[in-house]
């Protein structure tokens, strides 16, 4: 946790900023969680090149305290505004008038930095990206996070796989699932579970409904959960509804997807860009005829949140980039299959977060 804020106070320097401001309510910047462990939902980092201070509400005074050991506790008092102690760091780090000080585009409000500029002292700067772009890369600590994260959530998925039966909803399915990501660790889900069943499957984001399962067809299931120390997994897998064979066109389909996934998987390393990564899976899909019906990019980044930040277009891959892989085809009227998972990029390749089993005809 440290090794992460000596890199944004370096970084300070670089963009000649005097201190950096990074602001968390109702929990919706993660870059706090990253710097300083605290994970409440209300509160604002102050970030000095020398010094860090940790602006919290009575509700958070010990959490701050012991979640944020590296961070100097400013104590919020009822009846003051926040920017008052804002100030009270900013003095006693020795920052006058004159200061350069930085705050997060991304996540403060136009009305809230033109009230953060009548309030606060020194000159402020919006910054973009500046946490970002260290979170883009993770550390040792934050892969076994997301390996323990992974491995649980496969765990989920073995036993939901042996439940699957016609006539369950698709409600059905996803209440086991959320309430297996409980049992096996998670705080709660990382974004809402998708269950889509025969030709709902050719929905990649479909509503999860009451529409009950038939034998033979196929069921995507898709759901990730978060877990104690804030990282997520992100899965998906394709599986068919016991009682009768799939259709020969799902099967054909099924294994060139799981293809696709390999092939992606064996090509991940540092130094190639997001786009040929997509394109390896895509290729597959392309020459097998099925092209048109893979409609979105292979995947994400993965982190603190299910789509965590990455400049797609501009940074190559490098050790510790976290991504999911995770091709499909979907033809309406008829179904779908997307298989999923959850990546780490190693020096001499790739190693798969997730273990879950791929499905056997």
């Amino acid at each position: 946790m440290k090794s992460r804020l000596k890199k944004v106070q370096k970084a300070l320097t670089r963009n000649n900023l005097d201190a950096l401001l990074v602001r968390v309510s109702e929990g919706d910047n993660q870059n706090v969680l990253y710097l300083s462990g605290f994970g409440g939902t209300t509160g604002v980092l102050v970030i000095t090149a020398k010094k860090s201070y940790i602006v919290a509400d009575a509700r958070y005074y010990l959490r701050a305290a012991n979640e944020a050991p590296a961070f100097k506790l400013v104590k919020h008092v009822r009846g003051k505004k926040v920017t008052e102690h804002i100030n009270e760091a900013l003095n006693d780090a020795g920052l006058g008038k004159n200061a350069k000080v930085g705050f997060e585009a991304g996540h403060i409000s136009v009305e809230l930095a033109e009230k953060w500029h009548d309030e606060l002292k020194g000159n402020l700067t919006a910054t973009h990206h500046l946490v970002e772009r260290f979170r883009q890369y993770k550390d040792e600590e934050e892969i076994a996070n997301l390996r323990k994260a992974c491995r649980s959530t496969s765990k989920v998925y073995n036993e939901v796989a042996e439940l699957i039966r016609a006539g369950m909803t698709e409600n059905d399915v996803c209440f086991e699932i959320d309430m297996r990501l409980r049992k096996h660790g998670a705080v709660t889900n990382s974004f809402t579970t998708i269950v889509a069943s025969g030709k709902n499957s050719a929905m990649p984001h479909h509503a999860t409904g009451d529409r009950k399962l038939k034998a033979g067809e196929p069921v995507i299931m898709d759901f990730g959960g978060l877990y104690p120390g804030g990282y997520c997994s992100d899965i998906t897998r394709t599986v068919f509804v016991p009682g009768k064979k799939p259709d020969k066109k799902m099967v054909e389909i099924y294994n060139i997807v799981l293809a696709a996934n390999k092939a992606a998987f064996k090509a991940l390393r540092p130094g190639i860009m997001w786009s040929e990564f997509d394109k390896v899976a895509r290729d597959v899909i392309v020459e097998s005829g099925y092209g048109k019906y893979f409609t979105h990019g292979l995947g994400h980044s993965l982190g603190l949140v299910a789509h965590d930040p990455y400049d797609y277009e501009h940074d190559p891959f490098d050790v510790g980039m976290v991504v999911t892989d995770e091709p499909g085809i979907y033809i309406d009227d008829f179904g779908g299959v997307r298989i999923e998972d959850d990546v780490v990029v190693t020096k001499n390749g790739a190693e798969r977060l997730t273990n879950a089993p791929y499905w056997k005809f």
